[in-house]
């Protein structure tokens, strides 16, 4: 059984992603790692040269075509391109846990399963606070990223799911689901809040027309002690992934503020 992580990604140093990580952290479950890069111009694509004989790097054109969700094309781009078994979509930020691997590869090389879910993990801050609400934010709770590598299987939706085309999407495929730390809210407070005003979250009615150039956002970047997050937040004290073990620093960027905020929170209610 041959599995391939495929994935899309541009511009990752400026927009402060895990990048680098991501595709090391999964060499040992994957067979392939194939990456669609968009003429980034920031360095990226020289940062992904020579990674390791199993990564295999593209680049297409990035358009957006008018009235739709045009990062499909290039997740499906990186698909075709695939030559494994099974396939696993992975967003550069999103990383399934090492102790998972296993379990994983044996599922796939037995089952008679075409797609498997995955369950997400959304941390925020740092590697040790979790949001334990994530729905009641717009974030992801699960996934459909893992598939047979057949023709027929399509992006849809917000690009976030697979499934087979001219079928209904359902989450019950499969008997068993696997885990993702997500990692997306780990990083540059300014590019977090320049990410989520493009994709239109959290800007309360404001027109995306009217959105301010990059310097505005390093002037005013998230507070990770924003309202709209704190009552959801918690303390992670799962098992630490192996990316996080060998560089912890990479995976903080409030200098674990918000871990002291919810701890001290969290004693705050035990004594109430």
């Amino acid at each position: 059984m041959k599995l391939s992580v495929y994935t899309a990604m541009k511009n990752c140093i400026r927009q402060d992603y895990p990048f680098l990580e991501m595709i090391r952290h999964h060499l040992p479950l994957a067979d392939e790692v194939v990456v669609n890069e968009g003429h980034s111009t920031d360095g990226t694509f020289d940062a992904l040269q020579d990674l390791d004989p199993k990564v295999r790097v593209f680049q297409t054109t990035w358009d957006r075509p008018a009235g739709e969700n045009w990062w499909i094309h290039f997740k499906d781009a990186a698909r075709r391109h695939c030559t494994g078994d099974w396939c696993i979509h992975l967003d550069c930020d999103e990383f399934i846990p090492e102790w998972e691997f296993p379990a994983i590869r044996a599922h796939l090389a037995s089952t008679s399963d075409v797609l498997v879910p995955t369950r997400f993990i959304n941390f925020y801050a740092n590697y040790r606070v979790y949001h334990a609400s994530p729905a009641s934010v717009r974030w992801v709770t699960r996934k459909m990223i893992v598939h047979r590598n057949l023709p027929e299987i399509e992006f849809w939706g917000d690009g976030s799911n697979v499934k087979l085309k001219d079928q209904e999407f359902t989450w019950a495929t499969s008997a068993r689901s696997f885990t993702v730390h997500h990692f997306g809210a780990v990083r540059s407070a300014a590019r977090l809040r320049e990410g989520w005003w493009s994709a239109g979250r959290f800007r309360r009615g404001r027109s995306i027309r009217l959105r301010p150039p990059a310097f505005v956002f390093d002037l005013f970047p998230h507070r990770w002690d924003d309202p709209d997050f704190l009552p959801g937040l918690a303390v992670y004290d799962g098992p630490l992934i192996a990316a996080v073990r060998n560089n912890p620093g990479r995976f903080v960027r409030d200098g674990m503020k918000m871990l002291q905020r919810v701890q001290e929170r969290q004693r705050g209610e035990a004594v109430a």
